[in-house]
């Protein structure tokens, strides 16, 4: 297992949905519409004589819970971004089976998830770069004499402190883009993926990692948009590597 490998098994596996849910609070049926409008609740579990019920905003009656109200305790965190896309809200057992949480789509904003949108791009980079040092010894020609200016300076400046690196980690997400939108690369990624397409997905993904990176509240894309950045980002990283013309 090398280095990508250990980062995408911590991302999307050994990280689950616990980090992002909230403890379950559970309701008496007398003033349970009270508590949930006291609250700024949307959704509810109701204590109805010792039986659990359910209730959304907008139910006219309590519901039973079902098993597509439920979601694993050890659900990794991306699976979870991907099923509260679909369904807004979901219960979780602790391990006695007890419903214990509940994880919603504002839940998706949390610190964790943003750590594991950045990591996924930081694969994706990293992926990207070790592509280029396998298979593209001449990728300085895909670059503006500005952009490689600027790489080659911080790759001197790491120099001058003794860091071990070379030319290729000192680039910048956007060169990756550059070098493989040139001579049609990304073809061998997707051949249905158009010029145009891929430059603006990965300029969107760029603009996704900035807004991670600084922190910002909001991160300037909707989360059907975040899911079709990683499925971008996958659909790289999991497939055996291309092989490019020099």
């Amino acid at each position: 297992m090398n280095a990508i490998d250990r980062l995408r098994l911590l991302f999307e596996e050994q990280i689950n949905v616990l980090p992002i849910a909230e403890n379950l609070v559970i309701f008496e049926k007398e003033n349970f519409k009270e508590e949930m409008e006291r609250r700024n609740f949307h959704s509810a579990v109701v204590d109805v004589e010792g039986v659990m019920m359910k209730y959304d905003e907008g139910d006219d009656v309590l519901k039973p819970i079902s098993q597509e109200d439920l979601m694993e305790a050890n659900t990794p965190l991306l699976k979870a971004f991907r099923m509260l896309i679909s369904q807004r809200r979901f219960f979780i057992k602790d391990e006695d089976g007890k419903l214990s949480y509940i994880v919603t789509r504002t839940d998706l904003d949390k610190i964790p998830l943003r750590i594991g949108f950045f990591g996924l791009i930081s694969l994706l980079e990293t992926h990207l770069k070790d592509m280029i040092r396998k298979q593209l010894p001449h990728w300085e020609e895909s670059l503006t004499e500005n952009r490689l200016s600027q790489a080659r300076s911080l790759y001197e400046w790491k120099q001058a402190r003794k860091e071990e690196i070379d030319l290729v980690q000192c680039l910048q997400f956007g060169d990756l883009g550059s070098i493989f939108s040139k001579n049609q690369r990304f073809k061998k990624f997707d051949p249905s993926l158009s010029r145009d397409r891929f430059v603006q997905t990965m300029n969107n993904i760029g603009q996704l990692r900035d807004a991670l990176a600084h922190s910002q509240s909001h991160l300037g894309f909707s989360w059907d948009e975040i899911d079709q950045m990683i499925g971008f980002i996958r659909s790289i990283i999991d497939r055996e590597d291309p092989i490019f013309e020099a």
